[in-house]
């Protein structure tokens, strides 16, 4: 089974970038963080340490594409066959160009061109901890895991990302009667290209007005409809994600025996917390994601490279 790994990537320190993107902001430049504060673009070089623990962790990632607004991280070594980096011209339609919204850019993932039936996505601020193989991503039957969580989701005017999975979750529940209320874990997730296509096509209507959207708004999509739309369909096996993570408590070990809640392999972690490495080695998660919003200071960010130069030191072949 060939699987290949997508990363959406920007550089918000590009000037040319800066420009587009302020072209487009309102007159006053006053806009919601969420929508499109500086969290939402910072380049802190994760990327760079998220693909060395791919080579580290994941070596039998067919290819990996890297989607961006015609940028390329000058460090990235694009002779290397397995990296091919795709511009947004290249798969979204060229009426709805620029978009700063990341969720609209999702929407077209799967039409990247050569990209495998199944393949992985992922954000730049996430990353892989330990070695996994394609069983983790993909049950026997070749159909992707999908990691929720328990969450409580609630509407707020300041919370789009609640919003829009709450939406999501009744796009499903108007057509299949009922749906999961749990909620997508917030890392590395296995797709197939097919039902990812199918189901952009099934809720297109619904999912009309995301198109207009430069910006993040309460008019979203959010991927995890895919992971939805895949388990009312059959085609996708759900796994809890909890809070005992690999800990090796009489809980945890009681769960096991049981079969089910063994733990989680995946974990979200606010960038901004003080000792990152002690939240590692308390979880010791598979998967992770350095969570980056409008709480980060630059003092966070500079913590956060000291802490993945020590973990991922080693250059890999994806770099020049």
């Amino acid at each position: 089974m060939d699987i290949d790994l997508v990363y959406l990537w920007v550089d918000g320190n590009d000037p040319e970038w800066l420009a587009r993107k302020n072209a487009f902001l309102p007159a006053d430049k006053q806009v919601d963080p969420q929508a499109a504060g500086e969290c939402r673009y910072a380049e802190n070089d994760e990327l760079r340490y998220s693909l060395r623990s791919v080579e580290l962790y994941v070596p039998w990632v067919r290819r990996i594409y890297i989607v961006t607004d015609d940028q390329t991280p000058a460090w990235l070594d694009t002779s290397n066959p397995r990296i091919r980096v795709v511009s947004h011209r290249e798969i979204l339609p060229a009426e709805i160009l620029p978009v700063f919204n990341s969720t609209v850019i999702e929407l077209f993932l799967a039409r990247i061109p050569g990209l495998s039936e199944h393949f992985l996505y992922a954000n730049d601020d996430m990353f892989f901890s330990a070695p996994v193989d394609p069983g983790f991503f993909f049950d026997a039957r070749g159909l992707p895991i999908v990691r929720l969580k328990k969450q409580s989701l609630k509407r707020h005017p300041d919370d789009i990302y609640c919003y829009t999975i709450l939406r999501m979750q009744e796009l499903v529940k108007k057509r299949y009667g009922k749906c999961t209320p749990l909620a997508p874990h917030h890392n590395v997730d296995a797709y197939r290209r097919s039902d990812y296509l199918e189901c952009c096509e099934v809720f297109q209507e619904a999912l009309a007005g995301n198109l207009r959207s430069r910006f993040r708004s309460f008019g979203d999509w959010q991927r995890s409809l895919v992971h939805y739309y895949a388990l009312e369909e059959g085609r996708a096996s759900l796994r809890r994600v909890n809070r005992y993570n690999k800990l090796h408590n009489p809980l945890r070990l009681l769960c096991a025996a049981f079969g089910s809640g063994c733990g989680s392999d995946s974990r979200c972690i606010p960038a901004y917390v003080p000792d990152i490495e002690s939240v590692m080695r308390k979880y010791d998660p598979s998967l992770f994601c350095l969570n980056d919003d409008a709480r980060m200071t630059d003092e966070d960010r500079a913590r956060v490279r000291e802490f993945l130069k020590a973990r991922f030191p080693r250059k890999s072949s994806f770099e020049k």
